[in-house]
């Protein structure tokens, strides 16, 4: 007896991969990035997919696509489908060690300033490796065991074991405004702390957050200018629209920005390189990660 469809039609595992990144990352456009795939080719495959199932598989919303009752029933389905393709590519790279022609890299807003270390004004060794990079700058911790990154570069030690991190160095925070700012107001310190207007990022709050931890009671009022771009806060800063806190090897005398705050010591935040498991086993993916790491320790010394 032949095989038949029992679905009514024929799977095609390039669709499903293509839903279930879009359905893990709430839009077409950060599934794209995700599968490094161009956005109209993954907007089509879902396109095929719901029109090969007759079924509407998104809702639309102001959050962006959220699956709907039948989207949810194929996810919970595909996702076992997913993990399992990633685990045989996964073996098919470390048993063969076969050539990785592109590495995706991911690097926190925060940890962007650190990019100058892949492309430096020497010869770099990354550029010695053969193996052309993405870089993507994004505050989402994108799932290296699901192969959304290859690489990562962040400032929290990962929670998931089967990942090889290492800690390349540490980057020196400290808080900044402007010399007009500072002639009209002064530094900040726990006597004036109510007066000051303050720069923070969009959903963290990370300065105002050390700034209480210090014993610096602020109020979230304070914060007149809000962004997750670390590059914007520092323009804000320069234009004087208050204290915010930036990495001490980006700012000089020459930038227009001077140290705005008394009675609290620079903080440091580690910084860790992080890959899949894959990186053991596979030569050219270690050989980017080590490229990388050694980049970053030398610019973090």
């Amino acid at each position: 007896m032949s095989e038949q469809s029992t679905g009514g039609f024929d799977l095609d595992w390039n669709l499903v991969r293509s839903f279930v990144a879009v359905a893990r990352a709430g839009s077409m456009a950060a599934g794209a990035r995700q599968l490094g795939l161009a956005h109209p080719t993954v907007a089509r495959h879902v396109q095929q997919l719901e029109e090969s199932t007759g079924l509407h598989l998104f809702a639309r919303t102001a959050r962006g696509l959220v699956l709907n009752e039948a989207g949810e029933a194929l996810f919970q389905a595909a996702a076992p489908m997913h993990l399992a393709a990633l685990s045989l590519r996964n073996a098919m790279d470390a048993i063969g060690d076969r050539p990785v022609d592109r590495v995706r890299i991911t690097v926190a807003e925060l940890l962007a300033e650190l990019l100058p270390a892949l492309t430096p004004k020497e010869p770099s060794p990354l550029a010695e490796t053969g193996v052309a990079v993405d870089v993507l700058v994004t505050n989402q911790s994108l799932n290296l065991l699901d192969r959304e990154a290859d690489i990562a570069i962040r400032h929290n030690r990962p929670t998931q074991q089967d990942l090889v991190c290492r800690r390349v160095g540490d980057v020196t925070m400290s808080a900044f405004a402007s010399e007009a700012y500072l002639a009209g107001n002064g530094a900040l310190h726990a006597g004036n702390a109510l007066q000051h207007r303050l720069i923070d990022s969009y959903l963290g709050g990370e300065f105002t957050a050390v700034l209480r931890g210090n014993g610096i009671l602020v109020e979230d009022s304070q914060v007149v200018f809000r962004s997750d771009s670390l590059a914007c806060q520092r323009s804000a800063a320069k234009s004087g629209w208050g204290i915010g806190a930036f990495p001490t090897a980006l700012i000089d005398a020459s930038d227009g920005l001077f140290p705005a705050v008394e009675g609290i010591a620079p903080v440091d935040i580690p910084v860790w390189l992080v890959a899949r498991p894959e990186v053991r086993d596979n030569r050219s993916l270690k050989s980017v990660y080590d490229a990388i790491a050694e980049s970053l320790s030398r610019q973090l010394a």
